[in-house]
């Protein structure tokens, strides 16, 4: 249907990207939410991998478990959740013989993809080849190229970074083909930090402390909220394009042999499939192909915003309006005019109706002051009714203090998935963040989606998720904007319980700038916010706090 408003249209034209892939039909998206969905699921498809797999990720760790706990259990009879599991697995691919291999109980990076170069597969990793300059969280990646060679896998370092001009630049995208049939792309590498710390994997519960996320390295890891996507259909081809093409500009750069512009035969339209499209962010003078860059993740989300009439909802790591040059202190940036204009449509949408709900993560590893200063130029750019619509949240668990019993200690959940959803018509999953280099700067790629039965089934996980809704709070969460009324409720309590120096109920706790934190005599770090490592009692807010901002 076609829909006009202010003379423009906007039907289904106005929601896609042009100048790079198109939007395909009959394709089937699986939204992942969480390492332990998303690590499950690639999992299976390594293991059921019989031609080719073919993977680009910014960081990678072969010790990395990618099935752990009670999944990793198949010797249990039909009937259980085990042989649930079995016969699970088996309808996605598996033979006895990858059953067997997944029963032994051992399924990190290294074992899965390296099980499949034992049946004959191509397994090729395409690794960002990043200066070592302290400015990440990456592991060695010639440590783990030599780590996955060691079990078959051909490693490509992507050194495309390496001028004057992208020095800072990262080669974000995290996605992979397996087949040519099935893909998967978002915001989750197959990796934990060097020290032990930030494991991807976590499951929807976001425990502070698990036995199940601890690694060999240290004490529990950071809790971990993400989102990937498992896709079948066309779209799968153009993930499959994208590796192909910064593969083979790699290789031909190193003389190195290219990977077959068609690996496989591309997927089949899925019966009763939605419309979507592979969008990326290529940097200009990075890779030949692209020579002027593509920027069809920008183009996305302005379209998704100026076409918004009754709700917004973002998830990102960061939302930068500056520039971060690796200082966290806004002084030393400069502007970016494409996301002053994507915070511009923000606060656009806003003026117009339009409800919109973010959630960040409280201790980001780098610039909190920069997502401090979008979030307050988007209010000073919405009007007084429109601030009253614009909610902004965090992610946090609490547990009682070991060896002090009823004494409460909070630590932040680390928001890493980068997704939006728009009038629970389109959305979009990825790798690309809310800021110059998401949009611009560095390699990224996203699916995007206009299918509402898609677009209301993510909201409604994600929601569930971050409130833990009485039986009776669902239906308010269907409509969403009694349900970002709901969000803000309960994110309001759990700020009480916090004062209180009680258990959260839910995840969902509210953002706080510094500069609100000082006003409100709140604790709060300027880079690391308020909640970390928290021991009851966050201090006082104003009375007209819930009334400003939940």
């Amino acid at each position: 249907m076609w829909l006009w408003r202010r003379g423009r249209p906007t039907g289904v034209a106005a929601w896609w990207s042009t100048g790079d892939f198109p939007p395909r039909a009959g394709c089937r998206i699986e939204p992942l939410i969480d390492g332990h969905a998303a690590m499950l699921r690639m999992c299976e498809a390594f293991l059921a991998a019989r031609r080719s797999i073919l993977l680009t990720a910014w960081d990678i760790r072969a010790d990395l478990p990618l099935v752990r706990g009670d999944d990793l259990r198949l010797d249990a009879e039909a009937g259980t959740a085990e042989g649930a599991l079995r016969d699970r697995l088996r309808r996605a691919g598996l033979d006895e013989e990858a059953l067997a291999f997944w029963a032994r109980g051992k399924l990190t990076v290294a074992d899965a993809l390296g099980f499949a170069t034992t049946r004959g597969a191509r397994v090729s990793v395409l690794l960002w080849d990043a200066y070592q300059m302290g400015m990440h969280l990456t592991n060695n990646p010639n440590e783990e190229r030599e780590n996955l060679e060691r079990v078959g896998v051909e490693v490509l370092l992507d050194d495309s970074c390496r001028s004057i001009t992208h020095f800072s630049q990262s080669l974000h995208q995290k996605c992979a083909v397996v087949d040519s049939q099935v893909a998967f792309v978002g915001g989750i590498d197959l990796t934990c930090h060097e020290g032990g710390d930030y494991d991807r994997w976590d499951t929807h519960s976001h425990l502070c402390a698990s036995d199940e996320r601890t690694s060999s390295q240290t004490a529990p890891a950071h809790p971990w909220h993400d989102a990937h996507a498992r896709l079948e259909g066309p779209i799968v081809g153009d993930v499959e394009r994208n590796l192909i093409q910064r593969w083979n500009s790699v290789a031909a750069r190193h003389h190195l042999a290219a990977w077959p512009e068609r690996a496989e035969q591309p997927s089949m339209p899925a019966h009763g499939g939605s419309v979507a499209q592979i969008v990326r962010t290529i940097p200009p003078n990075t890779y030949p192909f692209a020579h002027r860059g593509v920027t069809t993740i920008y183009q996305a989300y302005m379209k998704a915003l100026s076409s918004a009439r009754q709700h917004v909802y973002l998830e990102s790591q960061y939302l930068w309006m500056d520039v971060f040059a690796g200082l966290d202190n806004t002084l030393w940036a400069g502007r970016d005019r494409h996301m002053k204009r994507l915070l511009d449509a923000l606060a656009g949408a806003l003026n117009r109706g339009v409800s919109v709900a973010l959630v960040l993560p409280d201790h980001p590893n780098c610039g909190r002051e920069f997502s401090d200063a979008a979030i307050t130029y988007t209010r000073q750019h919405a009007n007084n009714a429109a601030r009253d619509r614009f909610s902004v949240f965090t992610l946090g668990n609490s547990e009682e203090t070991p060896g002090e019993q009823g004494k409460m200690r909070y630590r932040p959940v680390y928001v890493h998935a980068k997704l939006a959803v728009v009038d629970d018509q389109w959305w979009t999953v990825g790798s690309a963040n809310l800021n110059s280099r998401g949009m611009r700067g560095d390699a990224e790629i996203n699916v995007a989606a206009l299918d509402h039965a898609g677009a209301l089934a993510l909201r409604l996980r994600l929601w569930q998720e971050h409130t833990h809704p009485q039986v009776e709070e669902i239906p308010q969460l269907n409509d969403p904007v009694a349900g970002i009324r709901l969000l803000r409720s309960r994110a309001r309590a759990n700020f009480e319980r916090v004062r209180r120096g009680e258990a959260l109920v839910g995840h969902l706790l509210p953002y706080i700038t510094h500069r609100e934190a000082r006003a409100w005599e709140i604790e709060h770090d300027r880079e690391h916010g308020w909640l970390d490592h928290l021991e009851g009692g966050a201090g006082s807010a104003p009375a007209n706090y819930a009334a400003r901002y939940l």
